[in-house]
């Protein structure tokens, strides 16, 4: 039987989903919410002679239970919830493990098990995360920092006279703008840019030159041009280890 794999990532503002056909990526994506049953369901229906599981790794608890609710009615669909029947293990030196996003734990899980370490994994989303890795594959803490557009956006809502609504800069017209929205532009990307580069530079120097980085999350590509320390970068890193956990468990 073929195995069929959707992996769903769940975070505070939109999902990334990954699907896989024995072993093989065949499609990621950024989906809202709603549309990820329908997408289930159109997959199931185009494999013949075999189930799908789907696989749910999510930060928002009233998302997972919709998501459940709905593709529990769809045949031969099997649901596996990180953390619920598919647990998640990661050697840590966290105060309190069972508080540790889910999303966190998975983006550790599949680097410990992809990369060499020491690594650095800086995940870009609603909230920026800085975890670190050190040689043995245990992670010892890090950083939650606001993300770009959650800054992006307050920005906008704060200040009277900035344009409300813009949405995030994919690139900067010019380091210097000449617009209040090139200027808007260029400061988030080269201010976040200029910040990733400056905490990597801070970590190396506690934990060593050696240190590796890999960066994720949708906005990870953006700021590329904008950083010079990145050393992988990755955004499919989270399904990517939502597909080794499932197959620790699962392929036996």
């Amino acid at each position: 039987m073929i195995k069929r794999i959707l992996a769903i990532d769940v975070g505070n503002t939109a999902a990334t989903v990954g699907f896989y056909q024995a072993g093989r990526l065949l499609c990621f994506k950024s989906m809202k919410y709603g549309d990820i049953p329908k997408f289930a369901i159109k997959l199931n229906k185009s494999g013949k002679n075999s189930h799908l599981d789907v696989i749910i790794s999510s930060v928002f608890p009233k998302i997972t239970c919709f998501l459940k609710y709905k593709l529990c009615y769809i045949k031969g669909v099997r649901i596996c919830t990180v953390g619920g029947n598919l647990p998640i293990k990661i050697r840590h030196k966290y105060s309190n493990y069972n508080i540790l996003g889910i999303d966190r734990k998975v983006n550790i899980y599949g680097a410990v098990r992809m990369y060499r370490l020491p690594l650095l994994v800086i995940d870009y989303g609603t909230a920026i995360t800085f975890d670190y890795i050190d040689p043995k594959g245990v992670f010892r803490g890090g950083m939650i920092i606001p993300g770009p557009e959650t800054s992006y956006r307050a920005l906008g809502q704060k200040a009277a006279l900035l344009p409300k609504g813009l949405p995030l800069p994919k690139k900067a017209k010019s380091f210097l703008g000449r617009s209040t929205r090139e200027c808007m532009e260029s400061g988030i990307l080269e201010g976040y840019g200029a910040m990733t580069d400056e905490l990597i530079l801070r970590f190396r120097k506690r934990y060593g030159k050696n240190l590796r980085v890999l960066a994720t999350g949708g906005f990870a590509g953006v700021l590329t041009p904008h950083t010079t320390r990145i050393d992988i970068i990755d955004p499919k890193h989270s399904v990517k280890s939502l597909l080794a956990l499932w197959r620790e468990h699962y392929e036996q």
